[in-house]
């Protein structure tokens, strides 16, 4: 073997060695991006994902460890789901375990589900796992409070128990249950107002409330069924002629006040104007007492008037004051033994 022989089989050797080199340098820096135990998670649960998409599912930024369990889920619960469906709907924001577990409970129930379906109620209200129970188990709801006036102006408040169940194939474009619910509690209004009597309606409240619905048209646009109905509990709220009664009495209290009021006000004002009267009498003998001394002294000036009249006339004003005087303490004297 000579030199060149030998030289070229070194040369042949390293370059044999670089491309290895670089091979498996490319290969673990390819495998740093890979997440390796979700590959190996999925490997070993019977649901291999090449590596290449989960380093693509990673650069998209999306939940790796939740596409890759979905994905597991349904493989085995043999739902024939690509993986690509699940990616799609994780990156619309919905859960894809979420999804893949309505399946599963939909698949046990002998409901009828699609992925498709599954994934539009998860992205419409990210409630599919109970839209699904609600679909398979009935569901109880009350409509509280529906209250209307019959017409002998009783006020009659109901509440409602309803037996419901969700129909699937009516769920993207059907009506939901608060329209179901204002459906059927507008009916029952209908039914109050029509009744002659709320006596009737508390005697019988099934049979007269209940009635005249055709539940069948109720449903028809809606996405649920109602399997049962009945009226959980009926009383009497406002009576409007009882209120009627009540103001008309009250209204009358007011009349009566104000009459009452105004007598007062006359009483005070006619005593006021005999007091004034009396005050007005006053003053005049006031004005008269007053002239007494001077027509005196004049009649005396002209001899009309003696001195001696003037005298006994003092006397005679002096002795009737003092007989008024003892008839008055007599009179108090008798009063006082009478207590």
């Amino acid at each position: 073997m000579n030199l060149s022989t030998l030289l070229a089989f070194g040369t042949t050797e390293i370059v044999l060695v670089s491309v290895f080199g670089a091979i498996l340098i490319g290969l673990i820096v390819y495998l740093c991006f890979v997440p390796m135990k979700n590959w190996f998670t999925a490997l070993f649960s019977g649901a291999y994902i090449p590596t290449f998409k989960l380093v693509g599912i990673k650069n998209r930024k999306l939940d790796v460890n939740a596409i890759v369990e979905a994905y597991v889920m349904a493989k085995k619960g043999k739902h024939g789901i690509k993986l690509a469906q699940i990616e799609s709907l994780v990156l619309s924001g919905g859960d894809a375990k979420a999804v893949i577990g309505a399946l599963n409970f939909a698949k046990h129930s002998n409901l009828n589900l699609s992925f498709d379906l599954a994934s539009a109620i998860e992205l419409s209200s990210h409630n599919v796992m109970q839209v699904v129970s609600d679909a398979i188990n009935t569901r109880v709801v009350t409509i509280e409070n529906v209250s209307g006036y019959a017409i002998d102006k009783v006020e009659v408040i109901a509440n409602i128990n309803i037996s419901v169940k969700l129909k699937m194939e009516k769920y993207v474009d059907g009506l939901g249950l608060e329209e179901l619910k204002t459906t059927i509690a507008s009916c029952i209004m209908e039914n109050i107002v029509k009744a002659e009597s709320h006596q009737t309606l508390l005697k019988e409240p099934n049979k007269y409330l209940l009635s005249n619905i055709d539940f069948r048209a109720v449903t028809a646009k809606s996405m649920y069924t109602i399997l049962d109905i009945n009226v959980g509990g009926v009383q009497t709220g406002r009576d409007i002629n009882a209120e009627i009664e009540l103001r008309a009495i009250e209204k009358e209290k007011l009349y009566a006040q104000i009459e009452a009021e105004r007598n007062k006000h006359a009483e005070e004002m006619k005593e006021l104007r005999q007091r004034t009267k009396t005050e007005e009498i006053k003053g005049q003998l006031i004005e008269a007492e007053k002239g007494i001394p001077l027509a005196i002294t004049q009649a005396i000036k002209e001899g009309r008037f003696s001195i001696m009249d003037y005298y006994k006339l003092m006397n005679l004003q002096a002795d009737t004051a003092m007989r008024k005087a003892f008839v008055s303490d007599k009179k108090a004297d008798d009063d006082e033994e009478e207590f």
